[in-house]
């Protein structure tokens, strides 16, 4: 793709960013609720959207509802039920809407981003950046279960603040007014308000600071008089405001946490529900390699992935595997790490699934869900587009047969988003996605330590 054709292609990146997404995601406008899984009770039967008293709301704001908390999830709800009833092509509709406005955040924070990292790259070559990896946000099949499943709205509503507070922290390190720390405050507030996955929050804005070269501790330390100079590096770090200016988030997120910690929500306290520590560690490494390689390959995909063995039982054999294949990405990433835009993007990746690799005891019946990865595919998308970039600047004479190869990628994507979107039309379109698993599991007589398809049976269709 030569320069003048990616001027053009960038003067309509936006329209497209906005375009694709509708047509990708079109079927969800004829989709249902799901009246046979959590619609019912997140929305449908809810005392809270029904009977929206000022008792009730508040209620909602201070209590943890079935090991949930999302009451600003819960006002958009009541919101959309106040202007449109319980219409579900208003409720899709909004919040393809809002994924679409978290679409545009994206294009022009990964700009930032690649503008910092790389000043010298061209203005064209940053839109290409901010282009490439806000599309696979945009239509990656990962993002279906966020966007076509309306009691899984909380993700993309938690993720418009974690954005807006991302990209407000990046005025903040260009300007450094402080007005701009206390809108992140309010934002921090209705990021976790939204969901509880929002807490991580304050260690996003902690590698913006990697990002932007704002170091906490970068002065030498003394070995004879360790204490001192430890102290007046701390002091230093003080005076320039990195260390205060995050103090007040991450007491609001120990905070949080607490609030939690009241409902067994986050707790390190093993309940006798979950699976011990050593389990739980190869747990968070298969999460970690299944979500890596559903983001580059997104085949077989289920509403529903269960664990692989019950309470009590002993770990599969080939679990050992995956640490084989963690350290093999551990020395990826050891041997890139001077890279940053690849470190940033590793780690973004990582810190924004972190509350759902199972370190902590997690009160689920689920190993892992495509809905948890809606905000952490942007960092696997980062380091994605570096190597492309390098490749193209490399291989310049190979340029047109890979940008044919990756239209196709995009493509293949796109195609695999409608077909699965239509999946979601409603609980019984819905449960033929898992049957077909279920059934295999129990011919191979693996344990299914928890069967969806019974609690969607026991629900009208």
């Amino acid at each position: 793709m030569n320069n003048i054709t990616s001027v053009k292609l960038m003067k309509f990146s936006l329209p497209i960013l906005v375009l694709v997404p509708i047509i990708v995601f079109f079927p969800t406008f004829s989709n249902d609720f799901q009246r046979g899984w959590d619609d019912n009770w997140m929305l449908l039967e809810s005392p809270f959207v029904l009977s929206h008293q000022w008792d009730y709301i508040l209620s909602n704001f201070m209590d943890f509802c079935d090991v949930h908390y999302s009451p600003v999830n819960t006002l958009f709800y009541i919101l959309i039920y106040e202007l449109f009833g319980f219409n579900p092509v208003a409720f899709h509709t909004f919040f393809l809407v809002l994924h679409i406005v978290n679409v545009v955040l994206v294009y022009y924070i990964v700009q930032n981003i690649i503008q910092t990292a790389k000043p010298q790259f061209s203005i064209v070559r940053l839109q290409r950046y901010g282009f490439f990896v806000a599309l696979i946000f945009a239509i990656h099949p990962l993002q279906v279960e966020s966007i076509a499943w309306i009691s899984a709205s909380k993700v993309v509503i938690y993720t418009f603040f974690m954005l807006t507070a991302m990209w407000c922290y990046m005025q903040y390190i260009k300007g450094g007014k402080l007005g701009w720390l206390f809108a992140i405050a309010i934002l921090y507030l209705l990021c976790y308000g939204a969901k509880e996955q929002g807490i991580i929050l304050p260690l996003n804005l902690v590698l913006l600071d990697y990002l932007y070269g704002r170091k906490y501790f970068h002065h030498p330390v003394n070995p004879v008089n360790g204490f001192k100079a430890k102290l007046k590096v701390m002091l230093t770090a003080l005076k320039k405001r990195l260390l205060l200016e995050k103090i007040p988030f991450f007491l609001m997120g120990l905070g949080f946490w607490y609030f939690s910690s009241l409902y067994e929500v986050g707790n390190f306290v093993i309940p006798n529900y979950c699976h011990p520590l050593y389990q739980r560690l190869f747990f968070s490494m298969h999460c970690i390699i299944e979500y890596i390689f559903r983001t580059i390959a997104p085949v077989k995909l289920f509403f529903y992935y269960f664990f692989p063995m019950k309470v009590g039982e002993n770990l599969p054999l080939f679990y050992w595997s995956y640490l084989i294949l963690i350290l093999i990405i551990a020395w990826f990433i050891w041997f890139n790490y001077r890279k940053k835009l690849v470190l940033f993007g590793f780690l973004f990746f990582l810190v924004n699934i972190l509350l759902v690799l199972h370190l902590m005891p997690m009160p689920r019946n689920f190993i892992t869900a495509d809905r948890y990865m809606y905000l952490s595919i942007i960092g696997l998308a980062l380091i994605g587009a570096w190597y492309i970039d390098e490749f193209f600047s490399k291989y310049a004479r190979y340029q047109k047969i890979f940008t044919a190869l990756g239209i196709c990628y995009i493509l293949a994507l796109g195609a695999q988003s409608y077909k699965r979107t239509q999946e979601w039309k409603n609980s019984s379109t819905m449960k033929q996605n898992i049957r077909e698993l279920v059934e295999k599991r129990k011919a191979k007589k693996q344990a299914v330590p928890y069967n969806p398809l019974k609690h969607l049976s026991t629900k009208p269709d």
